[in-house]
């Protein structure tokens, strides 16, 4: 083999190699250029789709001195195109018909490769806009488990607003009574949004000792007071890049609500003790049972500050204003409550449910919890006997309940769910879990009567 030859299989080699490495027309022409510039005095390459390509290679001398050379883009599919290179004066390479008619036909596959991938590619792009299109559509229909929606309400809050606000990086403010869900609707809108894999942080400001609030939201310097021996981040900076639930947003004093518009507006914090702004990214969802509108009026909340909290408000209905969602969160926490008890789950009667209705739940689902789990403590059976009353009212005095008083509150309840039968599988003392004999021992013991008067 003669030496040019042996040069000829080096070019084409090295072509080979670059055009390997290529996955765009971008990458291809550049990484070609350079392959070609190693063994001839390459001024320039142009490669044209569809351009009508001389029969034979053609080599011509230019008008300024350049040899430049014609020759087909051609592989075994057919004609591509044409390619135009044009070199300079030192050419040590014989461009041969059949060095050239080789190059074309190395090129002519590179370039459709890049096509292939191009096309490739873009169907990856498109099925990946499917999926998270499809992604988003299941998130939104396909509730996660302790979520319960079954009303128009709640779906329309879950289904609809929820997968709406959380695509942005919007203030959102829920509003709603004590134990509606506020806190689960803030996590659902942080697990739907592009920040879900970054942390989630909620603090009730209520909670927060007056002379400490700035320090646990916005983090303090060493040394800016008595005890303050190291550099403490705040919750602003313990969430960056993530999501902040300011739960009872009400409670916040003034001093601490400047601060926090600043953050809103600004997307920094300062320390206290502290000489310069901290930068931070952090999603903020406030939430409140708290008439705002009265206390901007009252002048015990920033008005600017509600403005910028009120930009996706969400209301959650108490569950008084959505009884079709009570049996689904009925059944719901027994199963968690029983999980975490270690048991069954116990059967909840149609008479339990019907009591269930008729509360009003000033509580709202919290209160619904408590209730449950108080039952559960009390219920040994495999079904649910709810404690008598269910709830006491809010603000009302009382002592706490003795066991004798407690023990005689779940028969009398377990009577009332049978209609006073003791015995068989409905009665009482299976309810209880109990022996028939010992359960009207207890009720002897206690003064209880069954139903019509008479003594057990």
């Amino acid at each position: 083999m003669t030496a040019s030859a042996d040069r000829a299989l080096l070019v084409l080699a090295d072509l080979g190699e670059a055009s390997a490495r290529a996955h765009t027309e971008a990458t291809l022409v550049p990484a070609v250029c350079a392959a070609l510039a190693r063994h001839l005095p390459l001024r320039r390459l142009d490669l044209r789709r569809g351009a009508v390509a001389p029969g034979a290679p053609e080599v011509r001398r230019g008008a300024s001195g350049e040899t430049i050379a014609v020759f087909a883009l051609r592989d075994a599919e057919g004609a591509l195109g044409c390619a135009t290179m044009a070199l300079g004066e030192g050419a040590t390479l014989d461009l041969s018909p059949a060095l050239l008619e080789a190059i074309g036909r190395l090129l002519a596959v590179a370039l459709r490769q890049v096509q292939v991938l191009g096309r490739v590619a873009a169907i990856a792009r498109r099925a990946q806009g499917e999926k998270r299109t499809l992604q988003e559509e299941l998130d939104r229909v396909a509730l996660p488990r302790e979520v319960v929606a079954v009303g128009p309400a709640m779906r329309a809050i879950f289904q609809q607003m929820v997968p709406l606000v959380a695509r942005q990086d919007t203030t959102v403010l829920v509003r709603g009574e004590t134990g509606t869900g506020k806190e689960v609707i803030a996590r659902r809108i942080h697990a739907l949004s592009r920040r879900a894999e970054r942390p989630f942080l909620a603090v009730n400001c209520g909670a927060l000792p007056e002379g400490l609030v700035e320090s646990a939201l916005f983090g303090h310097e060493r040394g800016a007071f008595t005890g303050a021996a190291a550099r403490h981040h705040g919750m602003f900076e313990r969430a960056s890049g993530g999501t902040l639930l300011l739960d009872e947003i009400g409670e916040l004093p003034r001093a601490a609500q400047a601060k926090l518009l600043r953050v809103l507006q600004e997307g920094e914090i300062e320390r206290v003790g502290g000489e310069g702004a901290v930068r931070v990214s952090v999603r903020v969802i406030a939430a409140t049972h708290r008439p705002l509108e009265a206390m901007v009026t009252s002048g015990a909340f920033r008005e600017d500050l509600y403005y910028r909290l009120q930009v996706f408000p969400i209301v959650v209905p108490p569950l008084r204003e959505r009884p079709e969602d009570l049996e689904p969160l009925t059944r719901a926490i027994v199963e968690k409550v029983a999980a975490s008890f270690g048991r069954t789950p116990p059967r909840v009667s149609a008479a339990s449910m019907a009591r269930l209705r008729a509360h009003g739940w000033p509580g709202n689902v919290r209160e619904l919890e408590n209730v449950i789990e108080r039952s559960m403590v009390m219920s040994t059976g495999d079904e649910l006997i709810l404690s008598a009353p269910l709830s006491a009212a809010p603000g009302t005095p009382g002592r706490t309940m003795t066991y004798r008083e407690a023990v005689q509150r779940c028969i009398e309840e377990a009577l009332r769910a049978s209609g006073g039968k003791i015995y068989g599988e409905d009665g009482a003392a299976a309810g209880l879990g109990l022996k028939p004999t010992t359960l009207q021992s207890k009720m002897r013991k206690l003064g209880i009567r069954r139903e019509g008067g008479e003594k057990a």
